[in-house]
């Protein structure tokens, strides 16, 4: 028999949801609370006991219903109704004012001058999308293109409203924003579970990615996460002016903006406020980066429109590196996929630009010898791009007299073989190909995204496999049975199916990703293009002379004979033939036919301003061309831009046609 839940009951459920909503909204979005922690909870309380005991009352929008407690199986791809660009970077006000400069063309009036200047937050992009003012889907950026719907797990996100706040929200619209965790807060948590003997983090950025990709939502719900909203997705039934007007309106959603970000007026206020962020860099609760600088006005945006990959009406205006001074403990010496071995600076643990550090490059023994280290030094630090930190300088007038060499390895770390160091070459070499640390660098490379994307096959896996004597080389992850793998410790079924699975899609990569994922020395992913187009197949690449490869733009001695040793190994050709026993075969790569540069050459030269040089590249690839790196008698066009130099001079000398890069997007279609 139905119980009637009392009108009174009914009554207090609706004010105390109400309430807590308020509250949330006051904290994460005004950051003004009006009550304290304690008031807090005791609403929280008062509300999950009466919903448990008039379960008649549940409504899955209540604040309550925020921790599923359930674990998904995975998370489905979600594509964005736009795409999620990236912004390109300019690194000082000379860049920046460049960029401005740019846009000048689009400019009507001195009035469109106005820019938002906005803390780009150092987290994880995630885009919000409601319908009739309810959240329907979260999904993290992906590729830019296709994401990952991670809307349990933003369900469980506080300061993301499940339902939109007002009476005039539009129909539907798609929010974009940014995921972040509080310094404060993240150093808490990491005391916390270091105390416990629990995994910690080591920036506040890995912390959140971790957490929002956790299948199990009670673990991201636990964790404290905030959202920041910076930018219009798509929108239907209400229409925005501007930037300043969209924020605005975020807010009065009940969607937190970044407190930081300003309106200003002209080119020498952005740099002002850019100058005061750097300033307020460590005062500020959350790690930033950077200024992203958007174009304020929306119409003077659509004019200025978009490149392939980032709009010109943006630029991200990064911050210089940070520096620290801290002790050098240790060097440790470290073996690579291609077997040089590289030292690595133990230092005494410091907090530097978001992360603490406790290694630093240092790259090899030219650069030991410049920098005139000894163990105990005080050194100074650099996070380079606030993301590899290396090693700048001693203070030897800081030395105590205890400091001592660093002593070089004469035989390899990882295997005990006798090191060499080839003639007029920096690095040290270790050339055993059976040492095991290059063995599990190559598998992690050959699994890697940019090679042959074999999912779930990291360097942890790899170790694994080598340890349970499962795998030697490359080519036996391609003879790998389900019941072995499935019988290894933390394994099971579902994971050896999977990994089975991406074994199989692997079998037939495009061959410039397998060639790629082969780890010849010098060639790179535009190396690996160049062989894959020229010859077509794997066996074309294989039959290769020299002659053949010095023939290709591009290609030098240092290449060819890399390509000509790497085939001409026994081992390496063992190891291919068992490859193609276990099912490899490497799609061919044809060049495009029938573009508006099909067979020919093309340089590019000078500073473009529609196109980064890498999509230029593309574009020329794209219309069946090839993008050569310098000019010669095989050069049929030259695409100069302001600041040409020599490469402009010599197409001259050599009558070559030189376009601008106008007529060379007119050319192209664009």
């Amino acid at each position: 028999m139905t119980r009637s839940v009392p009108d009174e009951t009914r009554t207090r459920v609706l004010e105390l949801r109400d309430l807590i909503r308020e509250a949330d909204y006051r904290y994460y979005v005004l950051d003004d609370p009006t009550l304290t922690d304690t008031q807090y909870d005791e609403l929280y309380r008062e509300l999950v006991a009466l919903e448990g005991e008039w379960p008649e009352l549940h409504d899955p929008e209540s604040p309550t219903q925020r921790v599923p407690g359930v674990v998904a199986e995975g998370f489905e791809p979600f594509e964005h109704p736009s795409p999620m660009v990236s912004l390109d970077n300019v690194t000082d006000e000379e860049q920046f004012r460049d960029w401005v400069g740019s846009g000048d063309r689009y400019l009507r009036s001195e009035d469109e001058r106005r820019y938002s200047v906005e803390p780009k937050i150092d987290g994880i992009g995630l885009e919000l999308i409601y319908e009739e003012g309810v959240l329907v889907t979260a999904s993290t950026r992906g590729d830019g293109l296709v994401g990952e719907n991670v809307t349990a797990n933003a369900r469980t996100i506080r300061s993301i409203p499940q339902r939109l706040r007002g009476d005039d929200v539009p129909a539907w619209i798609a929010i974009r924003g940014e995921c972040y965790c509080r310094k404060e807060d993240f150093f808490a948590f990491n005391r916390a579970a270091e105390e416990a003997g629990e995994r910690t983090f080591a920036n506040p950025r890995n912390f959140v990615g971790g957490s929002l990709r956790m299948l199990d939502s009670r673990i991201p719900a636990s964790r404290p996460i905030r959202y920041f909203a910076y930018a219009l997705g798509g929108v239907r039934g209400a229409s925005f002016d501007n930037q300043d007007a969209i924020l605005e309106a975020f807010r009065s959603y009940g969607l937190p903006t970044i407190p930081e970000a300003r309106i200003v007026d002209g080119v020498d206020a952005v740099a002002t406020r850019y100058a005061e962020l750097v300033e307020a860099r460590d005062d500020v609760p959350y790690e930033m980066d950077g200024v992203v600088v958007k174009v304020d006005d929306l119409a003077l945006q659509e004019r200025m429109g978009m490149r392939t990959r980032s709009p010109v009406w943006a630029v991200a205006w990064k911050f210089p590196a940070q520096r620290a001074l801290t002790r050098l403990n240790d060097v440790d010496w470290s073996v690579g996929r291609t077997g040089v071995v590289t030292p690595r600076a133990i230092l005494e643990p410091v907090f530097l630009a978001g992360v603490t550090v406790q290694h630093a490059t240092l790259h090899n023994l030219d650069e030991l010898e410049r920098l005139q280290l000894q163990i105990g030094d005080e050194v100074e630090i650099e996070r380079a791009g606030d993301v590899i930190p290396k090693v700048l300088r001693a203070l030897p007038e800081q030395r105590s007299g205890d400091e001592r060499d660093i002593v070089v390895p004469d035989r390899c770390p990882a295997c005990d073989t006798e090191l060499h160091r080839d003639e007029g070459k920096v690095a040290l070499r270790c050339g055993n190909f059976a040492c095991p640390a290059q063995i599990t660098g190559h598998l992690a490379h050959f699994a890697s995204r940019g090679a042959l994307d074999i999912r779930g096959l990291g360097e942890k896996q790899v170790t694994q496999l080598l340890r349970e004597g499962l795998i030697k080389d490359a080519a036996d992850l391609f003879h790998l049975e389900e019941d072995a793998l499935a019988g290894l410790e933390r394994w099971g079924p579902k994971s050896a199916q999977n990994l089975l699975a991406q074994l199989d899609a692997a079998r037939t990569r495009p061959l410039d990703r397998f060639l790629v994922g082969l780890g010849i020395r010098e060639v790179g992913e535009r190396g690996a293009k160049i062989l894959a187009r020229a010859f077509g197949t794997l066996d074309g690449v294989r039959a290769a002379t020299k002659e053949e490869l010095l023939e290709l733009d591009e290609v030098g001695e240092a290449l060819a004979d890399s390509v000509l040793e790497w085939f001409g190994e026994e081992r390496n050709e063992a190891m291919l033939e068992r490859m193609a026993q276990g099912g490899v075969a490497p799609a061919a790569v044809a060049a495009p036919s029938g573009g508006a540069f099909e067979g020919l050459t093309l340089v590019l030269t000078g500073k473009l301003e529609e196109l980064s040089r890498d999509e230029a590249k593309r574009l020329v690839e794209a219309q069946g061309g090839r993008a050569a790196s310098s000019v010669s008698k095989r050069t049929d066009l030259v695409v100069a831009g302001p600041g040409a130099g020599s490469k402009l001079k010599k197409a001259e000398e050599l009558e070559i046609e030189v376009i601008d890069e106008a007529e060379f997007l007119r050319r192209a279609g664009r």
